[in-house]
């Protein structure tokens, strides 16, 4: 078997830690909070809201995993729903609320650590061709370990 790559360990180690507050019960209930319901609607709204108030296409070729039907039904048409700075705001507070009971028992210290690497790998990421990557990269950093944690992790 062929030697994993950087990239793809770097993967293995994000990814939880985005999918989770990606498909969280809190995440949803924070779009839900902010006046936008369903999931599909939330989970576009949130992923694209870096990208600003696009349309299907751009978000069909940066996600380039979903049915372009199926973009088209939520895009541009959320944007009517929630605006992307709203989106952001929402994902963010599902992001913390989701990770909060997973890092409350971690030693203060040992979660400085963590969030100063995490952020110091996330700054580090080649973006060409990666567009939801350089998004995300030129949204503010979070002040808190589990804001850091997610935009980390979602870079």
């Amino acid at each position: 078997m062929a030697e994993e790559t950087v990239a793809r360990r770097m993967w293995r180690l994000f990814e939880p830690v985005y999918a989770l507050t990606s498909l969280a019960p809190a995440s949803l209930a924070a779009f839900q909070d902010a006046g936008l319901r369903g999931f599909w609607r939330a989970y576009f709204a949130g992923r694209a809201a870096p990208l600003g108030p696009v349309g299907a296409a751009p978000v069909i070729g940066a996600f380039f995993n979903f049915a372009p039907t199926m973009v088209a039904r939520a895009l541009p048409g959320v944007w009517t729903r929630i605006s992307p700075d709203a989106a952001l705001t929402a994902r963010l507070a599902g992001a913390r609320t989701a990770l909060a009971p997973l890092l409350a028992p971690t030693d203060p210290d040992e979660l400085a650590d963590l969030t100063a690497l995490m952020r110091a790998a996330a700054e580090q990421v080649t973006v060409a061709g990666r567009v939801l990557a350089a998004a995300n990269t030129a949204l503010p950093w979070p002040d808190d370990s589990a804001g850091v944690l997610w935009q980390a992790a979602n870079i």
